[in-house]
């Protein structure tokens, strides 16, 4: 199992987005909240995102 070291609350980039974590999960994937919070982007894999 992978440890992911990004808690909720903080901001990252994802394909050259910046995005809030909403929630992290135990398989390595993360969910994101889009800038203005409108849409949620689930699944995507820890190692895909820079943290900013």
């Amino acid at each position: 199992m992978m440890t992911v070291n990004l808690w909720p609350g903080d901001r990252v980039k994802w394909r050259k987005v910046t995005f809030t974590i909403h929630s992290t999960w135990q398989d390595g994937t993360v969910d994101l909240w889009d800038a203005d919070n409108h849409a949620l982007i689930e699944d995507v894999a820890a190692s895909e995102l820079e943290v900013i």
